[in-house]
């Protein structure tokens, strides 16, 4: 919800309060754009990923918790009009299976692709599979996609300020599509 909130504000918040934007919204381009700005020393590191984690972390174990109380009513695929909506029974079953053949690597490799860790957390929550091990993996990988795409953007930036523009955008795209290939990957899976 703050991510949508989020939307409208973020042309002034990109240009004087970029550190709000992360916390509002963390999603890989404004934490790719983070990366950029650090290594430009327009933001520092520290304020950075303390905004990004309450979202990143917090707003995902929500859908864990979705899945796991609508467990039933997705495996009878008797949702409510609402919940059917935020948790499709079609995509959560899919999930589900891949979760139950390849476990805790899905949720890793979830987080470090542009693939909606909300859909992941949901199916594990439905599941069945086992919290501590969830927020474990899933934190970890939280934390290794923040590091991903922070480290991107730095090294975007130091391209941007040795090679112009044209190499950091052809570096942007290829990295983008990777990520969008791992996405790709999981969705085939499912």
């Amino acid at each position: 919800m703050l991510g949508i909130v989020a939307i409208p504000f973020a042309p002034a918040l990109y240009r004087d309060h970029f550190v709000v934007l992360v916390l509002l919204r963390p999603s890989k381009e404004v934490l790719l754009a983070a990366g950029f700005f650090i290594r430009d020393g327009r933001v520092e590191l520290f304020p950075v990923l303390l905004a990004s984690i309450p979202l990143t972390i917090l707003g995902v174990w929500n859908f864990f918790f979705l899945g796991q109380g609508w467990a039933k009513e997705i495996n009878d695929d008797k949702l409510p009009r609402l919940p059917r909506r935020i948790l499709p029974p079609k995509r959560i079953k899919a999930l589900t299976k891949v979760l139950d053949e390849k476990g805790l690597p899905v949720v890793l490799f979830g987080r470090l692709a542009a693939f909606p860790s909300t859909m992941i957390a949901a199916a594990a929550g439905a599941s069945r599979m086992d919290a501590k091990r969830f927020f474990v993996g899933d934190g970890l990988g939280a934390l290794a996609s923040v590091a991903e795409v922070l480290i991107a953007g730095y090294l975007f930036g130091e391209a941007y300020k040795k090679a112009g523009t044209g190499l950091t955008v052809i570096g942007v795209v290829v990295f983008l599509a990777l990520l969008v290939a791992v996405g790709r990957w999981l969705s085939r899976e499912a």
